[in-house]
């Protein structure tokens, strides 16, 4: 059974292999943005998607979202853990402190504005299994249909 924590880079979910968008030498997969493709991983291959604290720091949410349904296999799983859209604001706020100015990593991208991945999700097929909220969370489970 494979299971990938993708954008876990410097924490990844335990059990878990690793996928990030940097070529980090203690990463198992390395998605690659402007090929849609994740390195060294087969189509087909992935059981479930972990994606916690990922979906705002994606530029095209189509593009991944299609790439990740090549990679899991007939009903494998998404499992979707992002800023729910009355925190976001307050997000952003944060990524620019974290990210530009406490441990700068300009290579990360953030949207500066809510975008419904879910519409994306369902366009492609994808059917929410699970929805719930955790503090300034929403987590969804989304089931890859043919």
């Amino acid at each position: 059974m494979l299971k990938i924590d993708f954008g876990s880079g410097y924490n990844p979910k335990s059990g878990y292999k690793t996928c990030d968008v940097t070529y980090a030498p203690f990463l198992d997969y390395v998605y690659d943005q402007e090929k849609s493709e994740i390195l060294y991983c087969e189509n087909g291959s992935v059981d479930e998607f972990h994606l916690r604290n990922v979906v705002h720091h994606v530029k095209d949410l189509s593009a991944m979202f299609e790439c990740l349904k090549r990679y899991l296999k007939e009903d494998g799983l998404l499992t979707i853990i992002d800023v729910r859209k009355e925190y976001f604001e307050k997000n952003v706020i944060l990524d620019i402190i974290w990210y530009r100015y406490v441990i700068p990593r300009y290579e990360v991208w953030f949207s500066r504005e809510y975008r419904d991945y879910s519409k994306v999700l369902t366009k492609l097929g994808f059917v929410r299994i699970d929805y719930h909220i955790c503090e300034e969370k929403e987590v969804s489970i989304w089931l890859k249909t043919s």
